[in-house]
């Protein structure tokens, strides 16, 4: 990633003329940041979509087990669980979203800039620290309850008659989440926080 001096440099080296009325300003140097900052930000953003899309159909299929099998107490017990497990995260998921994509560059100069940037990493590690927090009981509770509804619904005799078979596949679901959780939290937050970070140290450099 450049720097805010390098940026700069480039945008001379492209316009040396003297009387060259798009010497590097003001304005230019809030658009290279803007553009910057927009470009590792979204990466991020990317992630809430897709969250927020998938929390919707696990509302969407729980629901659907609720409506049809309410007279089952244990299915109806698991459904309503399941989705109070998600609540939560989904209620922060909206806020840290709106919080981040309402974030804007003032008018008052680097200071100005400085602090919008501090803004969206301050906001986006924030949401990345809760996420991981909540994920350590969220991923492993909601599986057990997507295990044993289907097996109670699907499988004669239920989780109970096949404690081994829903233990392997517990096991495989909690090891797959594990490795997709990984990749996408180094892709959308990662490395997006990190250059972000590099833009506030260049920042507090000049």
């Amino acid at each position: 990633m450049k720097t805010l001096e390098e940026m700069k440099r480039k945008w001379n080296e492209r316009h040396d003329d003297p009387n060259d009325s798009n010497k590097y300003n003001q304005e230019t140097f809030e658009h290279l940041i803007r553009s910057r900052v927009n470009k590792h930000t979204n990466t991020a953003m990317r992630y809430f979509w897709a969250s927020f899309a998938l929390q919707i159909l696990v509302y969407a299929l729980l629901s659907h087990v609720i409506v049809n099998y309410w007279p089952n107490i244990e299915i109806l017990g698991l459904g309503v669980a399941g989705i109070l497990l998600y609540i939560p995260f989904t209620v922060v998921l909206l806020r840290k979203f709106k919080a981040i994509a309402t974030t804007n560059f003032g008018v008052d100069g680097s200071t100005s800039m400085y602090r919008h940037v501090n803004q969206k990493y301050t906001r986006l590690k924030s949401f990345y620290r809760f996420k991981n927090q909540y994920e350590l009981m969220l991923i492993p509770l909601s599986s057990i309850i997507g295990i044993v509804i289907i097996f109670n619904l699907y499988v004669p005799g239920g989780v109970l008659a096949h404690l081994h078979g829903a233990g392997l596949i517990l096991a495989f679901t909690l090891a797959s989440c594990i490795l997709a959780i990984r990749s996408e939290n180094k892709k959308r937050f990662e490395i997006p926080l990190h250059h972000l970070k590099e833009i506030l140290r260049e920042f507090e450099a000049e």
